[in-house]
């Protein structure tokens, strides 16, 4: 039941063709552990590892483009933009190439503050496809149009009827989108 769930948000995410020219690669902020004496790779929770791996992918198709990064502190001693920074260096992208957006604290503000530096650019938004339909939105709304490239599924075309605990996650987040796009409707 869950593949079904959350195939109702992935529904219609396709991978990213990266023979689509793109001068900006948006890597939408997630999550990272504080820890010390470590690469800022491994402070990567899974989520920001899939959208790093899926941005610099787009980013190496496309030597030109910018890599934009976002993601506030939430009371760690770095923000999540930092790492994400930090760990694309480690991964081999020249420092000139990354822009960090700290201060976004949701995907609403990250739209809002790379909206400035994004117009009349060709930009590829990189999250989960699961979330790439509301993020999506957010842009637009800013004013900017953006390519979608999920950088993960949950979902699965195959289902084996087994319980296990990504069924739990998978649906709730079916239901944390859905609750989003609500939101996000209601506001207008």
């Amino acid at each position: 039941m869950a593949d079904r769930l959350i195939s109702t948000v992935e529904k219609d995410m396709y991978i990213f063709d990266i023979k689509n020219p793109v001068d900006v690669v948006i890597v939408l902020g997630s999550g990272h552990k504080d820890l010390n004496n470590t690469p800022a790779v491994m402070k990567l929770g899974s989520s920001a590892l899939f959208r790093l791996e899926e941005g610099l992918r787009i980013l190496s198709a496309n030597p030109n483009a910018t890599l934009f990064v976002s993601g506030y502190s939430g009371g760690m001693s770095e923000s999540h933009a930092i790492v994400m920074r930090n760990a694309s260096i480690e991964l081999g992208v020249s420092s000139n190439k990354i822009r960090t957006f700290p201060l976004a604290k949701d995907t609403q503000e990250e739209a809002k503050s790379m909206a400035p530096y994004l117009k009349g650019k060709r930009v590829a938004l990189v999250t989960e496809a699961s979330h790439l339909k509301r993020a999506t939105i957010f842009f637009k709304q800013a004013g900017i149009d953006t390519i979608p490239a999920p950088a993960m599924y949950l979902g699965s075309d195959t289902s084996d009827w087994q319980i296990n605990a990504n069924a739990s996650y998978k649906s709730e987040r079916a239901f944390y989108e859905w609750l989003g796009r609500t939101w996000q409707w209601i506001k207008g």
